[in-house]
């Protein structure tokens, strides 16, 4: 037992080695987790800034104009005034994400106390600029409806006024949503990566037969690599967490950093686990290179972290939550990194991801014992 864990202890170290001979992963592994979550984090918004919009007044009256200028930066660019025809045609083109159409004798029909209708036009092309734009300009009209009315006593809203409260991200910042899920997805993917290329390199430079002829068994080289990348991959996920994520972007951490470490280690273990295998089965890092990339994309795309899980198929649900640890990772680190959840509520998602690792960990180390036999 303390031979195997020595045995172990210096394979690590030669993994690390490997790692840190290697420049251009270690220009990777600072690319991504630093300059690749912050752009991806800054660049990406679905906040409403400078939303293009037209009006078509046909009205033209003293309301109308007032409901124009109302309509302003820095949410919305200074409207265009168009007719309907011209309208139809911008919309068709894309012109504007929004166009506000205000219907003839409007102020004389409020005025009479009869009602009248506001129509918008949403171009979805833009859905996240397009769904929010249109309810914040819905509330801008009617609270300026209301301010108008409330002299003459007027009720111009409706009885039921309703009320949006937001958890967790009060003014629905994105960079608080991109940044973590970059950072996750970052997670995923150089683990992959790294973990199938050290078995990889050590065909590809014949180092591999060295290894067969040390008294070291396939458990001991499957975890050797599995530690020194997994600690790598860690690491750096920390340093991006705590200085890219909530000191350079700002994003709020909470819960307890320590449990985020706790349940990372069993996803980059489970995930390490899945890179030794897939590698396995492949000789050199282009055929590699082509198996991982649908797993990849298969793993991010129905892991729950772009889109809702509830949004797929019921029986999608259950096998991507069978097969995959990422669904459980993005639930985790949701869980405790934006709601600040504990352990106890959380255990399920830790002990989902650890029993696919100790399944991915047996199939790796069999699949070791038949390729190094």
């Amino acid at each position: 037992m303390l031979q195997s864990l020595k045995n172990t202890a210096r394979l690590t170290l030669k993994e690390l080695r490997a790692i840190r001979a290697d420049k251009v992963m270690l220009v990777l592994i600072f690319y991504v987790f630093t300059v690749a979550t912050y752009m991806v984090a800054d660049a990406i918004s679905t906040e409403i800034n400078d939303l293009a919009v037209a009006v078509v007044d046909e009205d033209q009256s003293p309301l109308s104009q007032h409901l124009t200028d109302a309509i302003r930066a820095p949410m919305f660019k200074t409207p265009d005034s168009l007719t309907p025809d011209q309208a139809e045609a911008a919309l068709k083109v894309g012109g504007y994400v929004l166009v506000v159409s205000f219907p003839p004798e409007m102020e004389r029909d409020l005025r009479a106390g009869r009602a009248t209708t506001i129509k918008i036009d949403a171009d979805t092309t833009a859905i996240a600029q397009a769904g929010n734009g249109a309810t914040f300009l819905q509330q801008l009209l009617a609270a300026e409806l209301s301010a108008w009315a409330a002299p003459s006593g007027a009720n111009t809203t409706s009885l039921v006024s309703v009320v949006f409260r937001n958890l967790f991200n009060p003014n629905l910042t994105s960079k608080w949503f991109t940044s973590v899920m970059e950072l996750m997805n970052s997670i995923t993917i150089l683990t992959l990566i790294l973990a199938g290329a050290s078995l990889i390199r050590e065909r590809e430079h014949g180092t591999i037969e060295h290894v067969l002829v040390m008294p070291v068994r396939p458990h001991e080289i499957v975890l050797s690599k599995i530690a020194a990348n997994g600690a790598v991959i860690l690491a750096a996920s920390v340093f991006s967490l705590v200085v890219v994520v909530e000191w350079i972007i700002g994003v709020p951490i909470g819960g307890s950093l320590w449990l985020f470490v706790l349940g990372t280690a069993v996803y980059v273990v489970a995930v390490a686990a899945l890179g030794l295998m897939l590698a396995s089965f492949t000789h050199t890092m282009g055929q590699f290179g082509l198996l991982i990339i649908p797993v990849i994309i298969v793993m991010i795309l129905l892991s729950g972290g772009m889109t809702p899980m509830e949004s797929m198929p019921d029986w999608l649900q259950t096998l991507m939550k069978l097969i995959s640890p990422a669904p459980h990772f993005v639930a985790f680190a949701q869980g405790v990194l934006y709601r600040g959840a504990g352990a106890s509520v959380l255990a399920p998602e830790i002990g989902a991801m650890a029993a696919m690792a100790g399944v991915a960990l047996t199939v790796v180390v069999a699949r070791f014992r038949k390729v190094l036999s």
